[in-house]
């Protein structure tokens, strides 16, 4: 044992040869979802080639949305909110584009354009997701994957 670790072993007031108590995880009441700092979540997007000028203005249209939104919680999504667009594209011609946005809303079923639209611009919500569509490559949709910040 380095003289580091038992350094830091000694301060904490376990004995080198002792593990350390296990840490019981905190209560969580059943189906409520919550996010801790760094959690977020991660939406792909397959986009036909000839549609990333499109889904690239929607994009900028839902960000603003939620940057002028008079909820805290959607204007700290637009200003965390990022758009990473493959610098190539997949084998047949489509362009692959990644959203990542901080769960902060507690929407642990579904996160994405689809929801931020409703939630931001439910008036125009169906021309929007309706150019949403028409964008997607219809073989490939997109995949909602939540990231847990792993400490």
């Amino acid at each position: 044992m380095t003289f580091a670790l038992v350094l830091a072993v000694a301060l904490a007031g376990v004995s080198p040869t002792q593990a350390p108590p296990p840490q019981a995880p905190a209560a969580v009441a059943p189906g409520v979802a919550q996010a801790g700092p760094g959690d977020m979540w991660l939406v792909i997007y397959s986009v036909m080639p000839d549609k990333g000028p499109q889904f690239e203005a929607l994009a900028r249209q839902v960000r603003e949305a939620l940057a002028r939104s008079p909820q805290e919680v959607r204007q700290a999504q637009a200003r965390d909110l990022r758009i990473h667009r493959s610098a190539l594209p997949a084998h047949d011609g489509k362009l692959m584009y990644f959203l990542q946005i901080a769960a902060l809303t507690g929407d642990a079923d579904r996160s994405g354009f689809d929801a931020l639209i409703d939630a931001v611009l439910p008036e125009q919500a169906t021309a929007l997701k309706k150019q949403l569509e028409g964008a997607l490559d219809p073989a490939n949709p997109s995949g909602n994957t939540y990231l847990i910040n792993v400490r």
